[in-house]
């Protein structure tokens, strides 16, 4: 598997943590960060009604916060994600592996959970939610992991 150098690692795990909470509470508080950053963007579903419901195509004014905090996320939980470690062995390559797909059957377990547990408008906020949720969820398992498997190892 090709991975990032090691140096991009906890800058990355700084950027990500970080935009993870201003997310948290970008959602959970009635909030003046959606208000700045107002400019005119290319919609390829507008507002207006059109095929399905989805809206006409063209020009809009939008704040642009929410996606620059998504392209944040993103990236740096990527970044940190797949970034290799001080020492990159076939066990850390293996810790990686598990680390990833327990996030991701713990997460499509809790969104079957939440699936009939919210309704309308409530249940887009659990999917904005479960869209960030797996890279959350592996850094935190694989960081788990490396420290008990470090433990385990200077033990020894």
């Amino acid at each position: 598997m090709k991975l990032l150098n090691n140096t991009f690692k906890w800058p990355a795990t700084v950027i990500f943590y970080s935009s993870v909470l201003v997310g948290i509470y970008s959602i959970s508080f009635d909030n003046e960060l959606d208000k700045i950053w107002k400019v005119p963007v290319y919609s390829l579903f507008g507002s207006e009604s059109g095929f399905l419901g989805l809206g006409k195509k063209g020009w809009t004014e939008t704040a642009i916060f929410n996606e620059i905090l998504t392209v944040l996320i993103v990236c740096s939980g990527l970044m940190a994600s797949f970034s290799k470690e001080k020492v990159e062995d076939e066990l850390i390559a293996k810790i990686r592996l598990t680390s990833l797909s327990s996030a991701i059957i713990i997460n499509y377990a809790a969104l079957l959970i939440a699936n009939f547990l919210t309704f309308d408008l409530s249940f887009l906020m659990v999917l904005i939610v479960f869209l960030f949720a797996p890279l959350v969820m592996f850094n935190i398992i694989f960081q788990i992991r490396l420290i008990k498997y470090y433990k385990i190892d200077h033990e020894e």
